[in-house]
């Protein structure tokens, strides 16, 4: 088919730094500074209970952030060398219970790309 399927699954000792590993392993290096697709191709990736991480010292998640920013700036920092890494054909498709019993409550700010 014309796509290809990315699937990560949240639990709450996830952290940014290895969903960022695994978002990354799973697309093509088309250029240093851009991710996406193998050729021709889309990437749907499917976060499942987005919700669990846990929150840091200020009330934010950082797996859930990264994600957010890649939604927002369509990239995210290469964490070694601290360049831009422009991530493109993707899109991202979310699963989560309702918060409570070890589930947070998702922010604004992540929910208004899934509405």
């Amino acid at each position: 088919g014309q796509w290809v399927y990315l699937s990560l699954s949240f639990s709450a000792q996830t952290s940014s730094m290895r969903t960022q590993e695994t978002i990354e392993s799973k697309l093509d290096k088309r250029k240093k500074t851009l991710l996406g697709a193998p050729p021709g191709k889309r990437t749907v990736m499917f976060v499942d209970d987005i919700n669990m991480p846990a929150l840091e010292t200020y009330g934010a998640s950082p797996p859930v952030e990264l994600l957010r920013q890649i939604l927002d700036h369509k990239g995210c920092y290469d964490r070694n060398k601290l360049f831009w890494k422009n991530i493109v054909d993707m899109v991202e498709m979310c699963a989560c219970g309702p918060a409570g019993g070890g589930r947070n409550a998702l922010t604004p700010r992540f929910v208004r790309h899934h509405a």
